[in-house]
């Protein structure tokens, strides 16, 4: 027979005993699962030298154009204040030229844009550049001449004096091109160039870097227009003069661009660009010599380069679907870690890229979407996201129940 006190016992332990039973329930419920995620790191690529440094050139630059991002990639070849050291352009400071006037009055492809009639300034800049000995193209008072007219001049034959009367048609004087030119040099980081007293590069107080040249034609082979202008052989001006490209490069090597440049204290000069095939990535590159003793001797050099780009430039590809993990749950559900798509990244040779592979540290707890991001992998500036290639599963309640940890 209960008396009244063991009753209240009984049911004392009976409610702690539910209390407890409820308490691990909730508990084993509600609680938060881990995951083990294995990790597959990508390998690191090998280094090695870069054969454009076995030609031992004083001042000469090569880079690429990534074409992930478009960025341009370049480096400079030399030693020392040779390739550091911003040092008179001559006419490759036409590739700025005729870039900043596009930025005010752009070009599409095939378009010949706006008709300009020339004054007697621009027939005197004509006849100043015959006396300063400079190259120049005819330019008669009168003369009605499109602006395609003009950068054929400028980038084919290097005329000084339409280089001149280019800047001064599209912003009024030559000071104010300059302010212009100084802004856009500035835009796209091109800290160790400087534009000087005219807009042709015959003076030489319009100087630069291989390095910073190198951006600049890799900058220009970005626009159609430019392209096909810089593709061109030869142009007819309006007043019947044939003018021809003086890049004889053409066509070889697949150098489809180029501006060449003379002065007495440039030397001779040569950038080029190129397009070509590595590892089945297409990929646009170029090539700067500079302060060479003859043209035989800069595009010489400048072929070189192009030819050596192809052995420098190593190629990081990645399939879609690329395993880099495992994810596993404690109840025997497994993803793996993939990547979302191919991947092909251009670097150079001799400066590996840098690879590091994370793995999110709050993936949704209990069960993961297939498709769910789960990663990142960062290559350099890069980041591409890695996911789950299946589902995981939330655990059933007869796991939850007899796994306590």
């Amino acid at each position: 027979m209960l008396y009244n006190g063991d009753v209240k016992k009984w049911w004392g332990g009976l409610i702690v005993v539910l209390a407890v039973i409820s308490i691990y329930t909730g508990y084993t419920i509600l609680r938060p699962v881990s995951y083990i995620v294995t990790e597959q790191p990508l390998a690191v690529p090998q280094s090695r030298d870069l054969t454009a440094l076995r030609l031992g050139l004083a001042r000469a630059a090569v880079g690429y154009i990534d074409p992930n991002t478009g960025i341009s990639q370049c480096r400079a070849l030399g030693t020392g204040d040779n390739y550091t050291v911003p040092r008179a352009t001559a006419s490759l400071a036409k590739m700025i030229t005729v870039q900043v006037v596009l930025d005010k009055y752009p070009l599409a492809e095939g378009e010949s844009g706006p008709t300009i009639t020339m004054s007697s300034d621009d027939e005197a800049r004509y006849w100043q550049a015959v006396y300063n000995g400079g190259s120049n193209a005819r330019i008669v008072t009168g003369e009605l001449i499109t602006e395609r007219q003009l950068i054929e001049g400028i980038l084919l034959a290097s005329a000084n004096n339409m280089a001149d009367s280019l800047a001064i048609w599209a912003y009024g004087s030559m000071d104010a091109y300059h302010q212009a030119a100084r802004e856009w040099l500035g835009r796209h980081n091109l800290t160790s160039t400087v534009v000087g007293d005219d807009a042709s590069g015959f003076s030489a107080s319009t100087k630069s870097t291989p390095f910073d040249l190198c951006n600049i034609i890799l900058l220009a082979v970005q626009q159609p227009a430019l392209v096909e202008i810089l593709s061109e052989t030869s142009a007819i001006m309006p007043t019947g003069e044939t003018l021809v490209s003086t890049n004889r490069l053409l066509g070889v090597d697949g150098i489809f661009a180029g501006k060449t440049g003379y002065t007495d204290e440039a030397g001779r000069g040569v950038m080029v660009a190129s397009r070509q095939t590595i590892d089945n990535v297409d990929i646009t590159v170029a090539a700067v010599s500079l302060s060479n003793d003859s043209y035989d001797a800069a595009f010489t050099t400048a072929q070189q380069l192009i030819q050596t780009i192809p052995n420098d430039v190593d190629i990081l590809s990645l399939q879609p679907n690329q395993s880099f993990g495992v994810i596993s749950s404690p109840w025997r559900e497994q993803s793996r870690i993939i990547s979302e798509r191919a991947i092909a990244i251009p670097y150079w040779a001799d400066q590996p890229p840098r690879i590091h592979l994370s793995i999110a540290d709050n993936l949704p707890a209990g069960s993961i979407a297939n498709g769910t991001i789960v990663g990142m992998l960062n290559i350099n500036s890069y980041h591409y996201n890695l996911v789950a290639d299946s589902a995981i599963r939330p655990p059933n309640l007869l796991w939850r129940l007899s796994h306590l940890y």
